[in-house]
């Protein structure tokens, strides 16, 4: 998303990131992966998660899952597990603090704070991708 926001501020729209976590560890993330051209806020209690309908996987199909991308050879430990140092660590301190079973989700609200769209993960590896956010907001 960083990446892309250019695209999102032509647009005039408003980019809002929550985060499963609390602010120190919002802003270790951010020590780690530099800054970023957005707020990034933060729902440690999972309040905003579970009344927007985000689900949880269990940690058991969780690993499943990704012990699966494995086996078919669709992921690498590398992609996983960050190789830098830094982020090594704030990896293994985020799995073992917060909440990585609860799927993320995207949404477009108009104005008035209604709905326009939204994508809902299924899996860790489900995110609304860039483009189709783009297109819909393009609607």
């Amino acid at each position: 998303m960083r990446e892309s926001f250019e695209k999102f501020e032509r647009l005039d729209v408003k980019v809002v990131v929550v985060a499963p976590a609390n602010r120190d560890q919002i802003q270790e993330f951010l020590n780690v992966h530099g800054p970023f051209p957005f707020e990034i806020y933060g729902d440690p209690e999972l309040d905003l998660y579970e009344e927007m309908g985000n689900h949880n996987m269990t940690t058991v199909k969780s690993m499943l899952s990704v012990g699966a991308d494995l086996l078919k050879g669709e992921v690498k430990i590398s992609d996983i597990v960050p190789k830098d140092k830094k982020e090594r660590k704030h990896f293994l301190s985020a799995v073992k603090n917060q909440d990585v079973n609860i799927q993320g989700s995207s949404w477009l609200f108009d104005r008035n704070g209604d709905v326009l769209w939204k994508h809902m993960d299924d899996t860790p590896e489900d995110h609304a991708k860039v483009d189709e956010v783009l297109k819909q907001l393009r609607k």
